[in-house]
């Protein structure tokens, strides 16, 4: 058996507003069933290079969607009995997948199926945002208390571990991605352990910066989709309200199942999905008490008017190409907001 974890994260914005009624799930993957049934290229490459494709999988009763990162560069070999290394079995054309599943529950709640090589959460934010413009805010859904006990943590020292065959920079964002791809320069064996702390000596507004410092690195830690992958993460400082010293584990603090897997199942595709739409499911009901006691009700419904058909590389590449496209006309000139909005309007919403 294998070990895979289910991490839980909430839409908290859509394109920078609170979003206070449901997210049209249901009409995204209705979209992309579409894109698959007619053929439409879904594919949409990153700022950084990734290329991702997305699937929809499932409507009812919650909508589940596979994100597949696409790599066709540094694939893995392929070793016969005797040890004997060959390449992959690919055919022309063909790309390795890497995938994570995606299930849209209520209370705008994403239950996201994970694996060590597909896309961390943040990316169906960017896959989103990329192909049809949807702008999303994630946040991870904590224990109940977790972000009032952080709140009033003046933190001292924050440290984490990881074993060095895990290093990568992809597990992170940011300044962490640059410390991780360092680390895994230096080491492929035993363990890798980072400390932050304020430290004893120096004038208390020196402190308060550190201070300061080290809780913007565990904010832009604990947004991270691949906190499960370490060993050890605390965060550690006296309580303002109590006087109290606290250790808050970090690895504990967010509402992540793990479970256990057939791994014969996730290697063959078709059963992989319907296994995955199975575990999201249960996943689901076991804890639809915890949502209903913690996160908010979400009422009304769905904007399934803001969510287009999708184009041939997403809104991403109509707004490229309607930018060349006016700057031609007018000859190099920069493009208004209003022409812009009002082509967008008519190339991508139709």
């Amino acid at each position: 058996m294998a070990r895979r974890s289910v991490q839980f994260w909430r839409i908290e914005q859509l394109n920078g507003d609170d979003l206070r009624r449901p997210f049209p799930a249901r009409r995204v993957a209705e979209v992309l069933k579409k894109a698959q049934e007619a053929g439409t290229d879904r594919h949409f490459v990153s700022v950084d290079g990734t290329v991702l494709v997305a699937q929809s999988a499932s409507l009812s009763p919650h909508p589940v969607i596979l994100l597949d990162r696409v790599r066709d560069t540094n694939l893995p070999s392929v070793g016969d009995a005797l040890g004997r290394r060959k390449p992959l079995p690919l055919a022309p054309g063909d790309h390795l997948l890497e995938t994570t599943y995606f299930a849209f529950l209520k209370r705008n709640v994403i239950a996201v199926l994970t694996s060590g090589n597909g896309p961390r959460a943040s990316r169906m934010a960017e896959y989103l945002e990329g192909m049809l413009g949807l702008g999303l805010g994630l946040v991870p859904v904590v224990r109940e208390d977790i972000e009032e006990i952080l709140n009033r943590l003046e933190v001292t020292r924050f440290e984490f571990a990881l074993p060095a065959e895990r290093l990568s920079g992809k597990l992170m964002e940011g300044e962490w991605a640059d410390v991780l791809d360092s680390a895994s320069r230096l080491m492929n064996q035993g363990t890798f352990r980072i400390s932050l702390s304020v430290g004893r000596s120096g004038r208390a507004e020196d402190k308060q910066r550190i201070r300061d410092r080290i809780q913007q690195l565990i904010d832009l830690f604990r947004r991270a989709g691949s906190v499960e992958h370490f060993d050890y993460v605390v965060a550690e400082g006296k309580d303002s309200l109590t006087g109290d010293r606290e250790v808050v584990d970090l690895l504990k603090e967010r509402f992540i199942s793990h479970i256990e897997v057939d791994p014969d199942v996730f290697n063959d595709p078709r059963k992989s999905t319907a296994e995955a739409i199975s575990i999201l499911g249960k996943q689901a009901r076991d804890n639809e008490a915890f949502f209903a006691l913690t996160l908010p009700e979400i009422k009304g419904s769905a904007d399934s008017g803001s969510v287009p058909d999708i184009v041939a590389g997403g809104v991403a590449a109509v707004r490229q190409a309607l930018a060349a496209a006016i700057k031609e006309e007018r000859g190099g000139g920069k493009p208004t907001e209003e022409s812009e909005g009002s082509a967008e309007h008519e190339l991508v919403r139709g």
